[in-house]
C-alpha cells in the first residue's frame, strides 16, 4: 500500500476516536453511528455498484418502459440545445472579480451542459449526442470546478482557484458526483474511444473530490471541529457518497469512507431542533432536510437497508416542516435567506413521504409539481436527483394532489409559530412569527418578526435577500438592509436596532391556541445591544380568526434617550389620509391599519428594489416600511396595531 493511501486510510480511522466537541446548542446524536458498528458496516455494505437501481445504459427495453414519453421529449430536447454549447472555462479575471469587487462570475453553465447530454444520451440510446459528452467530460477535467465565492478553503488568498490544494465545497462536490455517474452509464462507451477517457474521469473525481474528503477534518461542513453545520453538510456528504461508491474499488477504503461520511451526518443531525424546524427557511430545506433524505436513502441502499433512520420523530419533523411552513399556493414563510416563493423538489417530497410513511406529504408533492408546472422543462436538479425524478415522475402526477394547509403549529425549540384562519383551506389571514437568535444559519437580525398573509397573498412581509455576492456571507453582511431589524416588522429601540450573534435572542417564549385565537408572545430586549437601555420588550401576536390579527407591544426602559419606532414592511400601496388613517391595498385585497393615535406617529419609506431577485420575489420595484413613531417618551407603556380587512366602497377620508 502506498504512504499516501495508508494516510488517507488513517485519517479516517482517526475519527472513529477522536474527542468531537459539540456546541453548546446542539443536541448530540449518533442516530447513524448506533445502526451498525464499524466492523459491521465492513458486512453490510453492498461494494461495486451492486446497490444501483438504476437501468443500464444498454437496457433500453427498461429506459422505455420506466420513463414517461413526454419526459423523454423534454430531455431529448434539452440535450439538442446543449449539442449547440460552447465550453467556455471560467477565466482568471471571473475568479478575481469576487476578491476585488464580490461579483459572482464563475457558474455551473458547463456542467449543466454535461447533465442535458447525458440525460438525453441516457433515455434516447442511439449514441448522437456521445461525441459532445466526451468534449463535456475531457473539458471538466481541464478545468477547475471551484466556485469563485468559496476559494475561502485554500489556504492561497489571491482569488485563484490552486491546483495543489484540491478543495471540497458544493459545485465540486456537485460535478465530482456528477462526472462520477457518467462514468458508471457510459464507460464501455467510452472505452471504445479511448481508455483514457474513463482513467482521467476516476483521476479527477479522486484527486478533486474523494481524497480531499478523506485527507481533511477541518472543513467546518463536516463538523468534526465543534462547528455550526448547515445544508453543506448533507448536501456534499451526499455527492461523496455516491462519488465513493461508483468510483472506489477497494472495500476497506470505501467502508472507511462511509464511516467518516455516517460520522459527519450526525452532525448535521445534532444540529437540528427535535422540532425538525430548518433555521435556514424553506429555500433551503430541499438541500439541507432534502438532501438528508438522499444521503440516507442511498445509505439504505448501499447497506441493504441495515442503516436506515426513517422511523426516527426528528426525521419526520424535519420532512412535515416544509409543508407545516406552507403559507397557500407557492408562498412560504420566508425568515432567514429564503425567497417568499419556493419550489421544493417534487421528488424529494416524494419519495420523503414514501419513506416516513405521510400520504400528505405524497399529495403536496403532486401539488406543489403541478403548482410550479415543476416538470414544464424536464426533471429538475443536479445528476442523480434528476434521475429518480425521471423515475418517479409516473407516480407523482399520477398521485391525488393536497395541500395540508396546518390550521396552527408551534416549532417549540426553533421557536417558530405559523396559524390561520382555517385549518385545510387558504382562505382569509395566515400568520407566522418567530423568536430564536441572530445566529442561526443564513441569519437575518429578526428576532420576533412576523409576517401577514390574506388569502394566501402578502400583506406583511420579510422582505427576503438579494443577489448573493462576497459581501452576503462576510462581516459587511448586516451592512445590506434585507439583514437589518429596522427592515424587518420590529421595532427600533431607543434609536438602536437588533445586533448579530448568538446571545442577542428571545425569551419567555409563549404559545397559546384555541378555537377562536392563536397567540405567540416572546420578550425580544435581549436581541438589542445595552446602548438600547431596554429592560424588557414583549412582542405579542394574536390571530383572531375570522376577525383581526393584533401586534401589542410592552415595554420597560431603563432610560428614554430617543422616540422608539415601530416598523412595519410590506408589499402593499400605502395610504395615509390627513386624519391619519392608514390603509393598505395589494393583491390580497384591502386592510386597514388601527391604532392609538394619540401614542403613535405614523409615517412612509419607499424603499426602492434594484437587486433582480428581489424584484422577482416581489413583482414589484419598491416595499414600503411604515414607521410608527411612539410619541411618548415615558420608559414604560403599551402600544397596539390592529389589521383588518377593509370595505371595498369606503374611501380614506369617510
Amino acid at each position: 500500500m502506498s504512504k499516501i493511501k495508508s494516510l488517507l486510510l488513517a485519517s479516517s480511522v482517526c475519527i472513529a476516536t477522536v474527542c468531537i466537541n459539540f456546541p453548546a446548542h446542539a443536541t448530540e446524536r449518533h442516530l447513524l453511528e448506533q445502526t451498525v458498528s464499524y466492523e459491521e458496516l465492513g458486512n453490510v455494505l453492498r461494494y461495486r455498484q451492486s446497490w444501483v437501481d438504476y437501468p443500464a445504459y444498454t437496457d433500453r427495453k427498461s429506459w422505455k418502459e420506466k420513463t414517461a414519453p413526454e419526459m423523454r421529449e423534454l430531455i431529448i430536447r434539452n440535450g439538442e440545445r446543449a449539442l449547440k454549447h460552447e465550453w467556455k472555462p471560467d477565466l482568471a479575471s471571473d475568479y478575481l472579480a469576487f476578491k476585488r469587487t464580490g461579483e459572482i462570475r464563475t457558474g455551473r453553465a458547463n456542467h449543466k451542459a454535461l447533465q442535458a447530454l447525458t440525460l438525453a444520451e441516457l433515455v434516447e440510446g442511439q449514441g448522437r449526442f456521445m461525441d459532445a459528452i466526451i468534449d463535456g467530460v475531457w473539458f471538466l477535467c481541464e478545468t477547475s470546478w471551484i466556485h469563485s465565492a468559496h476559494l475561502g478553503f485554500q489556504k492561497d488568498r489571491s482569488g485563484l482557484p490552486d491546483r495543489n490544494e484540491p478543495t471540497i465545497e458544493l459545485v465540486v462536490a456537485d460535478i465530482g458526483a456528477q462526472m462520477a455517474w457518467t462514468y458508471y452509464f457510459l464507460k464501455d462507451e467510452f472505452d471504445k474511444v479511448s481508455p483514457l477517457i474513463n482513467e482521467r474521469i476516476i483521476e479527477e473525481v479522486n484527486r478533486n473530490l474523494i481524497n480531499p474528503y478523506f485527507a481533511r477534518d477541518d472543513y467546518w461542513w463536516m463538523g468534526f471541529g465543534g462547528q455550526q453545520v448547515n445544508n453543506w453538510n448533507p448536501w456534499i456528504n451526499y455527492n461523496v457518497l455516491q462519488a465513493l461508491m461508483l468510483i472506489e474499488k477497494d472495500p476497506e477504503r470505501v467502508r472507511q469512507g462511509v464511516w467518516k461520511l455516517m460520522k459527519s451526518t450526525d452532525f448535521f443531525f445534532s444540529m437540528y431542533h427535535e422540532d425538525g424546524a430548518c433555521d435556514e427557511g424553506p429555500t433551503y430545506w430541499s438541500g439541507a432536510s432534502g438532501y438528508a433524505l438522499k444521503f440516507l436513502d442511498l445509505l439504505a441502499k448501499a447497506t441493504g437497508n441495515k442503516v436506515n433512520i426513517f422511523n426516527a420523530p426528528l426525521l419526520r419533523n424535519m420532512a412535515q416542516y416544509i409543508y407545516r411552513v406552507h403559507i397557500g399556493g407557492n408562498y412560504f414563510v420566508n425568515f432567514a435567506d429564503s425567497a417568499p416563493k419556493v419550489s421544493p423538489s417534487p421528488g424529494i417530497l416524494y419519495r420523503y413521504g414514501e419513506l416516513t410513511g405521510d400520504p400528505a406529504m405524497m399529495k403536496f408533492a403532486s401539488f406543489m409539481a403541478q403548482q410550479n408546472q415543476s416538470f414544464k422543462d424536464g426533471v429538475n436538479g443536479y445528476f442523480a436527483s434528476a434521475l429518480d425524478e425521471l423515475f418517479m415522475y409516473k407516480d407523482i402526477i399520477g398521485h391525488p394532489q393536497g395541500e395540508p394547509l396546518t390550521g396552527t403549529y408551534w416549532f417549540k425549540d426553533t421557536q417558530i409559530c405559523v396559524a390561520r384562519d382555517t385549518e385545510g383551506k387558504s382562505d382569509g389571514f395566515f400568520f407566522a412569527a418567530k423568536g430564536g437568535n441572530n445566529q442561526e444559519s443564513h441569519n437575518h437580525n429578526d428576532v420576533g418578526s412576523c409576517i401577514l398573509y390574506y388569502n394566501a397573498l402578502p400583506v406583511l412581509i420579510d422582505a427576503g435577500v438579494g443577489t448573493y455576492t462576497r459581501q452576503t456571507f462576510g462581516p459587511e453582511r448586516y451592512t445590506i438592509w434585507t439583514m437589518q431589524s429596522d427592515y424587518h416588522n420590529l421595532p427600533l429601540i431607543n434609536g438602536t436596532p437588533q445586533k448579530n450573534g448568538r446571545e442577542f435572542a428571545a425569551h419567555s417564549q409563549q404559545y397559546k391556541a384555541t378555537a377562536k385565537t392563536v397567540s405567540y408572545q416572546v420578550d425580544i430586549a435581549r436581541a438589542y445591544p445595552q446602548e438600547a437601555n431596554v429592560k424588557s420588550w414583549i412582542r405579542n401576536y394574536t390571530l383572531h380568526r375570522k376577525k383581526d390579527f393584533t401586534i401589542t407591544d410592552k415595554w420597560k426602559l431603563s432610560a428614554c434617550n430617543e422616540p422608539s419606532v415601530l416598523n412595519l414592511m410590506t408589499c402593499c400601496e400605502v395610504e395615509i389620509d390627513r386624519n391619519k388613517n392608514i390603509i393598505l391595498t395589494g393583491e390580497a385585497g384591502r386592510f386597514k391599519v388601527e391604532y392609538d393615535k394619540k401614542l403613535l406617529s405614523p409615517a412612509t419609506d419607499t424603499v426602492e428594489l434594484t437587486d433582480p431577485k428581489l424584484i422577482h420575489s416581489w413583482n414589484r420595484k419598491k416595499l414600503t416600511r411604515i414607521r410608527f413613531t411612539i410619541v411618548s417618551q415615558q420608559i414604560s407603556g403599551e402600544s397596539k396595531l390592529v389589521i383588518r380587512k377593509a370595505q371595498y366602497h369606503k374611501t380614506l377620508n369617510d
